[in-house]
């Protein structure tokens, strides 16, 4: 065992598999920094995207005259509605909902989970946390995304806003989109187990490599001790069967140049005579 372990061919090998683990090492952490922005930039797109794409389709004339006590009343079932299909038709959504813009904060108006639940919001219900949201605040006067994920009473999210406006243009209120954190996390989860996937594969198949390469080395060595050894012995007609184009190969050359001059050494101090002549 202390034989393999000090081996040429396991030092090798350890030593070319420690520097692939360092290198990917280094490369997984880059690449997964890149492809966690690059996933966070997607799904604020496809929150902008969406969040837009609802804001465009609801009247900011009616939105803007909705009051508290007009829950039942056909203009607020309208809305609610038309959030209800989007999130059906999305199960990405954890939450869709419309606020307007008071001059105390944020206020909610409409909430697609309305009449769902204990914890669903009534319209009129002011939005303190709001004011803590910047990207939010934004979201009155222009289509934005929170850069990270955010926390509240309902949970953690990452949400996207677009802004409603009334027929003049102006301003009436913005559409709000939560995508949960847990299907965040799963995406990103899944992009992290294919790069270890990778890169153990890939580590796998260097170590192949590195230790076929590495065999070739050690072979050809043994080869070499072997002569060596031979010639120690007195066989001066060993053989040096190494042929290679590099370092290894250079030094059988020189082996059996070596090999050569003792020969013609051995042959004058045997011969003395006939060196004399």
């Amino acid at each position: 065992m202390s034989k393999i372990f000090h081996s040429l061919q396991t030092k090798l090998t350890l030593s070319f598999v420690l520097l692939i683990v360092v290198i990917s090492g280094m490369v997984f952490f880059y690449t997964f920094r890149a492809t966690k922005k690059a996933l966070k930039d997607q799904l604020r797109n496809e929150l902008m995207s969406t969040a837009a794409a609802v804001s465009a389709v609801i009247d900011g004339n009616v939105h803007a005259g909705l009051k508290p006590g007009d829950e039942n009343t056909p203009e607020f079932r309208k809305i609610l509605e038309q959030l209800r299909a989007v999130q059906g038709n999305n199960p990405d959504i954890k939450y869709i909902y419309t606020m307007r813009r008071t001059q105390q904060g944020p206020e909610f108006v409409v909430d697609a989970d309305y009449g769902t639940g204990e914890d669903t919001v009534r319209i009129g219900q002011f939005y303190g946390e709001g004011l803590q949201f910047p990207q939010l605040l934004e979201g009155f006067e222009k289509t934005s995304a929170d850069y990270e994920m955010t926390t509240d009473q309902w949970g953690v999210v990452l949400s996207g806003y677009s802004p409603i406006r009334d027929s003049l243009g102006n301003p009436a209120g913005l559409v709000g989109i939560d995508m949960d954190s847990k299907d965040v996390v799963a995406r990103l989860k899944v992009i992290q187990n294919s790069i270890y996937y990778l890169i153990g594969i890939a580590i796998i198949l260097a170590g192949v490599i590195v230790l076929l390469f590495s065999q070739t080395i050690i072979r050809d060595i043994n080869k070499l001790n072997r002569t060596a050894n031979q010639i120690s012995l007195g066989q001066m007609d060993a053989v040096v069967d190494v042929k290679r184009r590099d370092e290894i190969g250079e030094l059988a050359e020189s082996f059996s140049r070596m090999q050569a001059s003792l020969k013609i050494m051995m042959n004058q101090d045997e011969n003395p005579n006939e060196s004399e002549k």
